[in-house]
């Protein structure tokens, strides 16, 4: 796999503590439980505490840095990028109803919020980053840095 543009990297690198998330949400009770509680009512605060954390800059990243230079800069990115902000809302959708979790359906409200973040963060590893890489001009992904770049602190280590 090629290297991921500069401008492209923090957003890359969450998408790795997302997937370990999703992952854990889909294995239900199979989920290693030294590393993850089988408790639904706690991966329900877990959830909540992760969008909290990182999941709400992410996506504020996103919607205001990555996302509309994509959208007017590569037409044939907008499609996938109506899909990803509709993603966005879905999984702010589940987060809400974690916050006062239905223990009768919590269970396989989980595993679907695990399966769309998969799903989600597939999508922009997959085929939104590479098309921006492919197709985006240096100064547009320089742009894309710049502005996603006002949600990350800078990176010292990296």
């Amino acid at each position: 796999m090629a290297k991921r543009h500069k401008s492209l990297v923090p957003l890359a690198r969450d998408h790795h503590d997302g997937l370990l998330l999703a992952l854990r949400l889909q294995q239900g009770k199979q989920a290693l439980p030294r590393l993850w509680s089988h408790d639904p009512v706690e991966q329900a605060h877990y959830v909540v505490t992760f969008y909290e954390e990182h999941l709400r800059r992410h996506f504020e990243a996103e919607e205001k840095g990555l996302f509309p230079l994509a959208a007017q800069h590569v037409a044939q990115s907008r499609p996938l990028v109506e899909e990803l902000i509709q993603q966005h809302r879905t999984l702010e959708h589940y987060v809400d109803r974690f916050r006062k979790p239905e223990p009768q359906t919590l269970e396989q409200e989980l595993k679907e919020f695990g399966s769309i973040l998969e799903d989600h963060i597939r999508k922009e590893d997959r085929g939104l980053f590479p098309m921006l890489e492919e197709h985006a001009p240096n100064h547009i992904l320089l742009e894309v840095e710049k502005q996603v770049g006002k949600f990350y602190p800078t990176d010292t280590n990296g």
